[in-house]
Order: structure tokens, then C-alpha cells, then sequence
């Protein structure tokens, strides 16, 4: 049974690429270009400009891209740079004019739209059909703003570009980057969706795992970047053994970067241990005092701040914890996660601790007006009854 979902949901996905090639303003086959194509963009470029966005240094990699541009005029390779550039920037950077986001979708777009021109004259070229894959596969990786059933028509589109690329040329190594990708496209497809194609009709796991390192072994500009989204598949699938050290390199590449520092210290934390990942999440913390574009989303920053506290629980370190879960409530994303609630208990604990027994049983009182989960709210009644203290209003 588990072989015909795989190929029911291989089809569907067949069919929605067939589609995605037809729809309206996305691509126009058969209309041939009216000017002489550009030169191609070297592959080293493409790769120097991608390791500056993994520094954070996306000025720079934007530089890069335009001082290598032929004449100054824009190339697929150009395109898909700039929009990897932008993508990294959607996560890794705040306060973009215009949005990051908006800006890669566009560049995506063109490559979509300029790419199938071409290919309907040269659709054995392996170097087009990969420019024209990773467009498909990184615009269904960003916030969609159509059809819940978008990213399902990019993934098919990338696959079937990606694929034809590599049976094209193998030399085409940077293919495998998108391939692997394919598993996080699923993160944002409607479960209803998902259920539909059997949860096995993007990419597994370990075939995930295959092509990153296929990427970051042979890529010819892509190699950092494969070794990044294995990373956070690594943390994603709980293999935080393999998410150590390949977390450390990537520090050491990127000192830079604090989501490297960050996915390390989670990954130390999960794995046992504890003092190590105290370590390097109290080294990220202080970093991010100094430069806080080291990790600039609300979301990473209340990960730095709540599993340093915990580290720091665990290793018998209350005074910097306290000061830990008050960094975690200060940048609490305020998205309903169950994390927001045990980092303001682990907050009162500590204000027990340090005898201001009534701002403790505010914070009591206030996780007992949330919602429970694995017994929060018990616990937190038991610490009332121990303070002795009045019922909540």
C-alpha cells in the first residue's frame, strides 16, 4: 500500500508541474528571446557571493554579484544569486526595503519566466535546467501569498528541472542542493495536502540527507549552503550526534552567523551535553549584546535565551539562568509555543529562589489563566500551596 500512495502522490505531483508550466504570467513557452543572451556568470562567483550572505555580509554578496555581471546586464546566474542572497535574508535579516522575501520572489519569478523561453530551444542544456530547478524549488521555500497548493507546483517544476539537469551533465552537482530542499517544502503545505500525497511524495529524509552531502562534496558554488540545510534537517530529524559537529565547522567557517552557534548549542543541549552547550550559547549571547545582527530573528533569539537557561539549570548556574529567562520572556515570539509558558516558570522557580515569593506568584498566577501542557498547571498550584499563598484573583 505504502508503494501506490509514493506513486499516487509522484503523479499528482507530475500533474502540478505540467500545470505550474502553463500558468498564466509564470512562463511563456515558445516565445523565443529578442536579444543576444549574456554570458554566463562563473560558478566561483556565485559561490564567493553565496558564503558572504552566510557571513551575514549580504551587502557585500550583493557586490560581488554586480561587479562580475557582463556588462552590467542580469543573467540567470545573476538572478538566482541575487535571489539566494534574498532568501538568506529573509531569515537571517530584519527591516529589508523592499522584504527580502518579496524581492527573491520576483527574481524567482524572471528566472521561471525568462528560463522556459529558452529551454523551449535548448531543453538539453543542463546549466539552464538547474538555474531554472533552484529558482522553482528556493520560491517554494518562501512565504506564499497564492494557493495553499503553490509550493506543491514549484517542488514538482524544481524536481523535474533538477532531475533533467543532472541526466543532461553530471557535472551539474549543485542540482543535489535543491533536491534535498524538496523535504522542507513540505513544512509549508497544508497537513489536509500532505495527507493527500501519503507525507511521501516531496522528499524523505534520508534521500534529503543524500543529495546535501552530494552538494557539499561536489557543488560548484553551493557547497556551504548544502551543508547548512543539512544542518537544520539534522535538528529537524533530532540527530543532534550528527548536528554537533557539522554545527561546529560551520561556526568556525562562519563565526559570523549566529544561527550556526545557535542549531550547535541546541544540538549539544538535546545530545546531553549540558556544560558544553552553556558554552556556546553563553559565547552566542554575549555576541549578540555587541552585535545584535548576529541573530536577528525573534524566534532564534528566545531559542538562544530559553535552552541557555535550561543548560544552565541543569549544570547548577541559577544567577545567570535568571538572567537567561528573563533575555527568553524579553523575546518571547508570542506564537503560542508551549516554550513561552515553562520559560516563565522556570522564571518564578528563580525568583523564589532569590525570596521575592510575590513576583513569583504573580508569574503562577499568570501561567494558570494559560493553557496547560504536560501538567504546567499542577505544578505551578504545587508551588503555590509550598509559598503558602492566597488563591489567584
Amino acid at each position: 500500500m505504502g508503494a501506490n500512495v509514493k506513486r499516487r502522490g509522484r503523479t499528482l505531483l507530475a500533474i502540478l508541474a505540467l500545470f505550474t508550466c502553463l500558468r498564466p504570467g509564470v512562463v511563456e513557452l515558445g516565445r523565443a528571446d529578442s536579444h543576444e543572451a549574456a554570458p554566463e556568470l562563473p560558478f566561483s562567483t556565485m559561490r564567493d557571493a553565496v558564503q558572504e550572505a552566510l557571513h551575514l555580509r549580504f551587502v557585500q554578496a550583493h557586490d560581488a554579484v554586480g561587479r562580475a555581471e557582463p556588462n552590467g546586464r542580469e543573467t540567470l546566474e545573476t538572478q538566482l544569486t541575487r535571489g539566494i542572497i534574498a532568501y538568506l535574508q529573509t531569515h537571517w535579516q530584519t527591516r529589508q526595503r523592499p522584504p527580502a522575501h518579496v524581492t527573491a520572489r520576483k527574481l524567482f519569478a524572471q528566472i521561471l519566466h525568462q528560463g522556459q523561453r529558452q529551454l523551449a530551444k535548448s531543453p538539453r542544456q543542463g546549466r539552464l535546467q538547474l538555474m531554472v530547478g533552484l529558482a522553482a524549488v528556493f520560491d517554494a521555500l518562501l512565504p506564499q501569498q497564492e494557493a495553499p497548493w503553490a509550493p506543491l507546483q514549484l517542488a514538482a517544476q524544481g524536481r523535474s528541472r533538477l532531475e533533467k539537469s543532472l541526466l543532461s551533465d553530471e557535472a551539474m552537482s549543485d542540482a543535489h542542493l535543491g533536491l534535498g530542499m524538496l523535504y522542507f517544502v513540505g513544512d509549508s503545505v497544508p497537513s489536509l495536502v500532505q495527507r493527500l500525497l501519503g507525507g511521501t511524495a516531496l522528499q524523505g529524509a534520508e534521500d534529503a540527507v543524500h543529495h546535501f552531502r552530494r552538494a557539499a562534496e561536489a557543488g560548484r558554488f553551493s557547497q556551504d549552503l548544502a551543508r547548512a540545510f543539512l544542518l537544520r534537517l539534522y535538528v529537524k530529524e533530532k540527530r543532534y550526534r550528527q548536528a554537533v559537529p557539522l554545527g561546529q565547522s560551520l561556526r568556525q567557517a562562519y563565526p559570523d552567523n549566529g544561527y550556526f552557534s545557535l542549531l550547535t548549542g541546541r544540538s549539544q543541549f538535546e545530545h546531553g551535553d549540558k556544560a558544553q552547550a552553556a558554552t556556546t550559547l553563553g559565547a552566542l549571547a554575549t555576541t549578540l549584546a555587541e552585535r545584535p545582527g548576529t541573530l536577528a530573528g525573534t524566534d532564534d533569539r528566545f531559542d538562544l535565551y530559553y535552552t541557555w537557561g535550561r543548560a544552565l539549570l541543569d549544570t547548577d548556574q541559577p544567577d545567570l539562568a535568571f538572567e537567561a529567562f528573563r533575555g527568553a520572556i524579553n523575546n518571547d515570539p508570542r506564537t503560542a509555543r508551549d516554550e513561552s509558558l515553562w520559560a516563565k516558570f522556570h522564571l518564578a522557580t528563580l525568583y523564589e529562589q532569590r525570596g521575592r515569593v510575590e513576583t513569583a506568584r504573580q508569574l503562577y498566577c499568570t501561567l494558570l489563566r494559560e493553557r496547560d501542557v504536560d501538567d504546567l498547571h499542577g505544578q505551578a498550584e504545587h508551588r503555590l500551596a509550598r509559598l503558602g499563598s492566597r488563591r489567584c484573583g
